[in-house]
């Protein structure tokens, strides 16, 4: 008869487990205000849902229709929008709302278009202090000015 070795973690280690995180229980759940905002964002749009539906339709090659998007936006949480369809229907509702509304638990925000350079010189220059400080080290090691 063989014996079972069964190891408990007995480590001091201050490294956090994978799954041991300091988010609070119930913040992803979401459901129903994102149905809200995404319901005011179509009202805000001023197009009616079977236009919506018709252009989703056309942007994604596939099925969207009316009664599929009056489902995503009821409070029926066995429904619920597809993420390839997301994009085609903020494209087409002319809004960020959306995406902004999933993102918010994250503490994160969609960059608007317009800001992209921004960010992208952001990143730019951020690189080029990276770089400068690793030359000033390889020439103080070496003695070099």
């Amino acid at each position: 008869m063989s014996k079972r070795n069964t190891k408990l973690d007995e480590s001091l280690s201050v490294q956090k487990l994978l799954f041991d995180t300091e988010v609070a229980e119930g913040i992803f759940d979401i459901s129903l205000g994102f149905r809200q905002c995404l319901s005011r964002t179509i009202h805000s749009c001023r197009k009616d849902r079977y236009q919506i539906a018709g252009e989703v339709s056309r942007l994604t090659q596939g099925s969207f229709s009316k009664d599929m998007l009056d489902k995503y936006t009821g409070s029926d949480t066995s429904y619920g929008i597809r993420a390839e369809a997301l994009p085609a229907v903020c494209h087409t509702l002319g809004s960020l709302e959306p995406f902004r509304y999933l993102l918010e638990p994250l503490g994160s925000d969609v960059l608007n278009p317009e800001d992209r350079d921004l960010v992208r010189l952001a990143r730019l220059e951020e690189q080029k202090r990276n770089l400068d400080a690793e030359i000033m080290q390889l020439r103080a090691k070496r003695g070099i000015r």
